[in-house]
């Protein structure tokens, strides 16, 4: 990544008017560093070789006070300014993320995964704060501040202007190739967080079926040998980090030390004034040091701009937007499919057809393309090869021409994992239908055979806490009723009845049976034969293989 990248400034507002803020203290900063060592030069000359008094000086001493407290509030002011910009232009940037990841669907979690993009979202833009607190203001102070300094040195010696333009370039020559290995290091150990965080998701997930069959010990194993990579890796990236420090450290003094000695030199031959050697050294650590901060501040905005490409490379996808809405859907149309993944082989899916008031079943092996017919379904993924036809009474269409977010507005979906948000079971239920009243809710979860005496309490209990009240089959029968209560067109089921007993079992195919006959497009996904035996038709995914 550059260390000022334009596309910030086009998904960042604030970081405008954040950047305007910079250069104009940055100016401040660079005269007031000026004045700054006048005064002292004036004050030294004065003392030591006029022999004036401190009272004949006492407005020297309070200019130079003053000065002294103009750059500690500038320094105040710019950390202000940082901490509250860079707040708020992650905070943009989250946004936008989030509202493009949840536009494309879940092509970003095919890509990274649920805990790559879950690390990005989250530490990976927290850990922009260094980038934008510390790393940028210092990119235009040690842009601006050393340019004014060199050029005021150069204008009262040109001799030592010139050595300052060959020891300057020294430090970003350096700073560059260290950055270098440094980008790499941290590119690797962000690539092992993505690996760690990973793994410790599916651990989590399949944590109660690693307990049954007592492999939960191997896995604590392979957890410890991830994240001692992890840790490996980020030793690396700390071992750059006091190496660079310490070479830019020694570049600049040693840069600082030549100009004192060709200064040095020439007050003895008398070719230079006392005056002007003694500005020119109390000044001439100002153009090195900004420049040498900024090469420290890089490290710790590495782990942030390790995490930017993949950022601008979700915000920099074209918005889904437009399309065609439609008022009836008679049938959902697909030819036959495939969907290529990374590092695992191409998903084959078999045509079919949806028509309205039908239950169209899918059953097959775990990984035959269930799952992936439904995301396509959903228009959280697109098909490799193949097409998907809407039939409405206006003609027919491709699903990739019609509007998304109203697509998806006309599909209720059931997950075969459903996840709940902080809140009660009426707010959860509430949100598929607003304005429902407290007994449609109790007659639909009545429909799904969960009696409201079975919940703790009631349509107050708590739904998405760590210690959850509910067993699985209450969880799955309340995302049941909250797909029913959605006045939705397509139903997309996956495995409805997992964890439910026959009776309810038998419950919920007759209320699907009720739910065709009045003109739903059901997909229904199951491994279960009372469920298939209802079914209008079945494709057996297993055949496309």
């Amino acid at each position: 990544m550059k260390p000022l990248d334009p596309r910030l400034l086009r998904y960042s507002r604030s970081s405008r008017g954040f950047l305007i803020t910079t250069v104009a203290i940055a100016i401040v900063s660079a005269f007031a560093t000026i004045f700054q060592a006048l005064l002292i030069t004036n004050l030294i000359m004065s003392f030591f070789q006029r022999h004036e008094s401190f009272s004949s000086n006492r407005n020297l001493v309070v200019d130079l006070a003053a000065i002294f407290l103009v750059r500690a509030s500038l320094a105040f002011i710019t950390d202000r300014v940082s901490t509250a910009a860079s707040s708020k232009m992650r905070s943009e940037l989250r946004n936008q993320i989030m509202k493009k990841t949840l536009d494309s669907g879940a092509v970003d979690v095919q890509r990274l995964g649920t805990a790559g993009l879950s690390v990005l979202i989250t530490k990976g833009i927290n850990n922009l704060d260094g980038y934008f607190a510390k790393f940028l203001p210092q990119l235009f102070i040690a842009t601006i501040v050393p340019l004014m300094v060199g050029l005021t040195i150069t204008f009262r010696d040109w001799k030592s202007g010139l050595v300052i333009i060959c020891t300057i370039p020294l430090i970003p020559l350096f700073g560059i190739l260290i950055g270098r290995f440094t980008a790499n290091a941290t590119a690797k150990k962000w690539q092992t967080l993505g690996l760690l965080s990973g793994y410790f998701l599916d651990l989590l997930s399949g944590l109660t079926t690693l307990k049954v069959y007592g492999r939960s010990k191997l896995q604590g194993k392979k957890l410890k040998q991830v994240g001692d990579d992890y840790r490996s890796e980020t030793m690396k990236v700390l071992k750059l980090s006091f190496l660079s420090s310490l070479a830019l450290e020694l570049i600049s003094t040693l840069s600082v030390a030549l100009l004192a000695v060709s200064i040095g030199l020439r007050l003895v031959s008398g070719s230079i004034s006392l005056s002007v050697g003694l500005f020119i050294l109390i000044i001439a650590p100002e153009v090195y040091w900004p420049i040498r901060q900024v090469a420290g501040y890089f490290h710790a905005a590495s782990d942030g701009m390790a995490a930017f490409e993949q950022l601008f490379e979700i915000l920099d996808r074209k918005d889904v937007s437009g399309g065609i809405t439609l008022s009836k859907i008679d049938a959902i149309t697909w030819s036959q499919l495939t969907v290529d993944y990374p590092d695992r082989s191409t998903v084959h899916i078999p045509s079919g057809q949806i028509s309205a008031g039908s239950v169209h079943g899918l059953i097959g092996t775990s990984g035959s393309g269930k799952s992936t017919l439904a995301s396509i379904l959903l228009g959280f993924s697109k098909p490799t090869t193949g097409e998907v036809l809407i039939s409405t009474d206006q003609g027919t269409f491709p699903l990739s021409e019609i509007e998304l977010s109203h697509w998806q507005g006309r599909i209720s979906w059931l997950p075969q994992e459903p996840k709940f948000p902080l809140g009660s079971v009426a707010a959860i239920l509430k949100h598929a239908k607003p304005g429902a009243l407290e007994f449609e809710l109790v007659e639909a979860l009545s429909k799904v055979d969960l009696d409201i005496s079975d919940l703790p309490n009631g349509l107050r209990t708590e739904l998405g806490t760590i210690n959850q009240p509910l067993s699985q089959g209450q969880l799955r029968k309340i995302a049941l009723a909250r797909v029913i209560l959605k006045p939705a067109d397509i139903l997309i089921l996956d495995e409805p009845t997992a964890s439910v007993d026959d009776v309810s079992e038998e419950i919920i195919s007759k209320l699907l049976d009720e739910q065709r006959a009045n003109g739903k497009l059901i997909l229904l996904i199951t491994h279960r034969n009372v469920m298939i035996a209802g079914a209008s038709a079945v494709t057996n995914m297993a055949r496309a293989r």
